[in-house]
């Protein structure tokens, strides 16, 4: 009996002994999954955070890249002169050099709704919101897509425009409707010299409404020549005059040059009390204030001679009337001081055409 109780001690001693050395595989192996599926787990949880979608959806705010900001985001009302190309320069330009960053935003940002900010040298700039997809990934663990990307409001400059009624304007390449006139039939400066004799286009005033950008305008007048614009900052308005014709100057140069030189030999009393009166329609006042003026020069000199004369500004404001700007030297010697002495006109004179020839109906006197 002793005996079989030892046999059985030890067989129990060996089943205890391989039961441990079972158990303890099971709970290793048991353990090492579950590593392996913390890890996984872990790994896959860690891709799936909005976080990291928001960075890559902030690479294209990083680049700059206009175009694809613009796809992205909600639709940004512009002005009926601001077109998507002008508007994607101007985001271009403003993210440029600018440090970007993003942040949650206070107040709305929960993890079941992600929404951050994006910041130009901390300054909002977009609002990005984040949405679950309809798949999931591994473990039901959420992956993200972009819900919508709301640009923020930036500052905006409202224009005018002020340009004779014969001036086609375009504004970053659309035309200028009468939809946008504020006013019409403001004189210019040109009608004091002019109404006498002709009548000549009126200006009209536009409001081309809110711009992110500064605006390139383009003008033609009725010669189909382009017109210049200046800038008035203190109204936000953009200024244009009539322009000039190039196939009326040549054809006028000459006779213009001719009446300025005369005049100006006139004033220094180098010429005929009537030399001018064929450049004048008749009876004009003008002509007759002109000659009512006493000609005097101070000390005796010889005829002058008239040198480096040019036009210098033409415009053109119909068929029948036109104005230059002309600049020439009268060289004349003055035996007292036995020196050349320089006499400059450089004057504004506006003509109209009368009778099929063309007269000077005024003179812009500084």
């Amino acid at each position: 009996m002793r005996v079989r109780e030892k046999k059985k001690g030890r067989g129990y001693w060996i089943f205890l002994i391989v039961w441990s050395v079972l158990l303890t595989t099971v709970l290793a192996v048991a353990l090492a999954w579950f590593y392996g599926f913390l890890k996984d787990y872990q790994s896959v949880f860690e891709e799936t955070r909005p976080l990291l979608y928001q960075n890559d959806v902030m690479q294209m705010f990083t680049a700059c890249d206009a175009e694809q900001i613009l796809e992205a985001a909600e639709p940004v009302e512009l002005g009926p002169y601001e077109d998507r190309e002008h508007f994607e320069n101007y985001i271009k330009d403003y993210l440029s050099g600018k440090e970007i960053d993003f942040g949650t935003k206070k107040g709305e940002h929960i993890e079941e709704r992600p929404v951050y900010v994006v910041m130009a040298d901390e300054e909002p700039f977009a609002v990005v919101r984040l949405k679950k997809k309809a798949e999931t990934a591994d473990y039901g663990l959420p992956l993200w897509e972009t819900d919508s990307i709301e640009l923020l409001p930036m500052p905006t400059q409202e224009y005018h425009l002020l340009v004779p009624s014969t001036v086609a304007v375009t504004v970053n390449g659309i035309s200028v409707t009468e939809e946008s006139m504020e006013e019409s039939g403001i004189r210019g400066a040109a009608e004091e010299y002019l109404e006498t004799y002709t009548q000549i286009p009126s200006y009209n005033r536009y409001n081309l409404g809110q711009f992110y950008g500064e605006p390139l305008l383009y003008g033609v007048n009725e010669a189909g020549e382009p017109v210049d614009f200046v800038y008035n900052a203190d109204e936000h308005c953009y200024e244009a005059d009539f322009g000039g014709d190039k196939a009326l100057q040549a054809s006028v140069e000459d006779y213009v040059i001719q009446v300025v030189a005369d005049y100006a030999m006139y004033v220094s009393n180098d010429a005929e009390y009537s030399a001018l009166d064929k450049y004048f329609p008749a009876n004009s006042r003008l002509l007759n204030g002109i000659k009512a003026n006493q000609r005097k020069w101070f000390d005796y000199h010889l005829k002058p001679e008239v040198k480096n004369q040019e036009i210098t500004e033409f415009i053109t404001y119909s068929q029948d009337a036109f104005s230059a700007q002309v600049y020439l030297e009268q060289h004349m010697y003055v035996p007292f001081s036995k020196k050349t002495e320089i006499l400059v006109t450089d004057m504004h004179f506006y003509f109209v055409k009368i009778d099929g020839e063309w007269k000077v109906s005024g003179i812009a006197f500084k």
